[in-house]
């Protein structure tokens, strides 16, 4: 019995001091906040971005995000996912080459249609036809801050498998011929102050 007592003294001991791995070095309680206190702490907004490079653009993200090969939501062959799995928040980019976006054209058979907006709205089309009782926001220009031309819009529904809704924010650009799709995709209920981070994102895309 003494001896548990002790070692429960020495156990909570190296808890608190967290163990530095140099003398004098103090724990750091950050490192034990989950991913939604650390965006709590950071006034609801995705702490600390990163930048990335994808199909010859740049783009910034928060450090939270993981690699993922989970790829059920995305429809180009060329495409990087990224998840917050404590969040199941996901973010996703895909680039068409000017050859695919000029195949998706083809489906209209709308010689005035630009190729930008083939690709979103073939991609609209799509993602609302796989929701049950989807609701879409109205086609907009992409913010000025965006670098490139582009159109966004917002899709909400619950997915036929599963009885949670999803919200897509989803923003098509047009840089250099190329079209990109960026897609921020989360539970309806969280999505409410991520929008702004989702402008940052597309704001950041560079070449």
């Amino acid at each position: 019995m003494k001896f548990q007592l002790i070692f429960s003294l020495v156990l909570a001991s190296l808890v608190l001091t967290g163990c530095p791995d140099k003398e004098g070095e103090e724990f750091d309680p950050a490192v034990l906040m989950t991913d939604l206190e650390k965006i709590q702490a950071n006034n609801m907004d995705l702490p600390n971005s990163q930048r990335y490079t994808f199909g010859g653009i740049r783009y910034r993200l928060s450090e939270l995000f993981r690699r993922t090969y989970k790829h059920d939501f995305v429809l180009a062959d060329e495409y990087e996912v990224r998840v917050i799995n404590q969040l199941n928040l996901y973010f996703s980019i895909e680039r068409f080459s000017e050859y695919e976006a000029e195949g998706i054209l083809y489906q209209f058979d709308n010689d005035e249609m630009s190729l930008l907006d083939a690709v979103h709205d073939n991609y609209a089309i799509k993602r609302n036809a796989s929701l049950e009782k989807a609701t879409i926001s109205i086609k907009k220009a992409v913010p000025e801050s965006v670098g490139y031309p582009g159109v966004m819009q917002t899709i909400s529904g619950k997915n036929y498998s599963r009885r949670a809704g999803n919200t897509y924010f989803m923003a098509t650009l047009d840089i250099n011929g190329d079209i990109y799709v960026a897609q921020l995709i989360g539970k309806e209920e969280n999505m409410g102050y991520l929008y702004d981070d989702f402008i940052d994102i597309i704001s950041s895309i560079s070449i």
